[in-house]
């Protein structure tokens, strides 16, 4: 008599090959939809360095540290206020009168913000925002550390910067008041994850209110900057 077979045996190797692959791809996709929100970060180049960021603020501590006379002026305002004779040329709020021009006998002006005290001279963060939100985008992220860095450096110890939310004109004033608030905090929150200190630190949002071109709906209006505070 021919012995029975236990026909299942023969593909016992064929399904332990499917189960393995079966159990691959669940895993696959477990990573992939991490609960949280999680989303791998992509290698992003930052646009700029520390180095250009530690370069802007020791310039503007120099200049702000020299003693006023025929060399500084300091001016309390807005750059408006302050150079109300100065052309209109780039859109917007206007720029301080150049070094040696007619409206001026000084070498330079410095323009103090009456409310942050902080120096009219911005350096734009360069951060970008998923539409409608505060998150921060990879890019923005590797702005940021690189904007860390700088201002981490042993020559501006102990300064201190002001974080401005600035949004355009599409939307409400209210909302954008309120999105200006959000994505300066996020990028403060940021900072200080990456080690700068809070105390450092002051952040204000002017919504659509401050635009930096003419036009209140040009992309360009939307923008987080960094001014140094005067000493």
């Amino acid at each position: 008599m021919t012995p029975k077979t236990n026909q299942p045996l023969r593909h016992a190797p064929l399904q332990n090959s499917l189960r393995h692959s079966l159990c691959a791809g669940v895993l696959a996709l477990a990573i992939i939809t991490l609960p949280g929100g999680f989303e791998p970060a992509a290698a992003q180049d930052p646009t700029y360095s520390a180095e250009e960021v530690s370069k802007h603020f020791k310039q503007l501590k120099t200049r702000s540290l020299k003693p006023t006379g025929a060399t500084r002026a300091l001016c309390i305002g807005t750059r408006d206020e302050c150079n109300p004779n100065a052309s209109n040329e780039g859109g917007g709020q206007v720029a301080v009168s150049p070094e040696g021009s007619a409206e001026t006998e000084t070498a330079e002006t410095l323009v103090v913000d009456p409310e942050t005290q902080a120096i009219d001279d911005a350096f734009n963060l360069l951060v970008s925002f998923e539409y409608a939100s505060a998150r921060l985008s990879n890019s923005a992220k590797a702005n940021l550390r690189e904007f860390a860095k700088g201002i981490n450096v042993a020559d501006l110890e102990g300064a201190k910067f002001v974080i401005e939310g600035h949004t355009d004109g599409i939307g409400s004033i209210s909302y954008n008041q309120r999105l200006s608030e959000d994505r300066a905090q996020a990028v403060t929150q940021f900072l200080i994850s990456l080690g700068v200190s809070q105390n450092r630190l002051k952040t204000v949002a002017y919504g659509e209110s401050r635009p930096k071109v003419a036009d209140i709906n040009d992309p360009a209006n939307r923008r987080v900057e960094s001014k140094l505070v005067l000493e």
